[in-house]
């Protein structure tokens, strides 16, 4: 049972895509330049710097996405939103008008390894006692490869450069579930194998 939640533990700290926090002071006279750009599914934080009330809002007709903190007052207090669509989001204090507190958050589109065929990567023979190979599709030119037990311990590590196929020696390797993780510039797959 505990080796089941390891491995699921194991899993989970591979397949999480890294995402963003981004903080903002929020105050009377800010102006007009709280403007940010950041990945679908990063976070903006408004902090507010004084005690008059303000909103946070989009602005209608010129955001992709609807969000409102409603009224809040206070030094300290915050508003947290997570930007999900692509695009361009004005916002501005309800209260205060957009030409003293307002700003643009831009959404960008997160690449995920569809977009640079990391998914067509293929381990055969898989189950296997003595070798894996690890085929890479030819437009992906460079990159890093390590192979982790279920315990996360690192057991391989590897770069290629422009080698399409690649063999691993696992003959010496205990029997078990490994996995194998390729790095290609920003992008990230993880591979389950067996060794028997």
């Amino acid at each position: 049972m505990e080796t089941k939640l390891l491995l699921l533990a194991l899993i989970g700290v591979f397949s999480v895509n890294a995402q963003n926090t981004y903080n903002l002071d929020w105050v009377m006279g800010i102006g007009s330049s709280v403007d940010l750009t950041i990945d679908q599914g990063d976070t903006v934080i408004w902090t507010w710097g004084d005690n008059a009330p303000h909103t946070v809002e989009n602005e209608v007709g010129n955001s992709v996405e609807t969000f409102n903190s409603g009224v809040i007052s206070g030094m300290g207090e915050t508003y947290a939103y997570t930007f999900t669509e692509v695009g361009d989001n004005r916002y501005f204090c309800g209260i205060h008008g957009a030409n003293n507190m307002s700003g643009t958050i831009t959404v960008r589109e997160v690449l995920g390894v569809e977009d640079n065929n990391l998914s067509s990567i293929s381990i055969y023979p898989n189950p296997s006692s003595s070798v894996i190979n690890l085929e890479i599709p030819h437009n992906i030119q460079s990159g890093q490869i390590t192979v982790y037990d279920v315990l996360g311990k690192q057991i391989y590590s590897d770069e290629f450069i422009s080698n399409p196929r690649i063999s691993i020696n696992i003959a010496n390797w205990s029997q078990g579930n490994y996995f194998l993780k390729v790095v290609s510039g920003e992008y990230t797959i993880t591979e389950r194998f067996i060794k028997n």
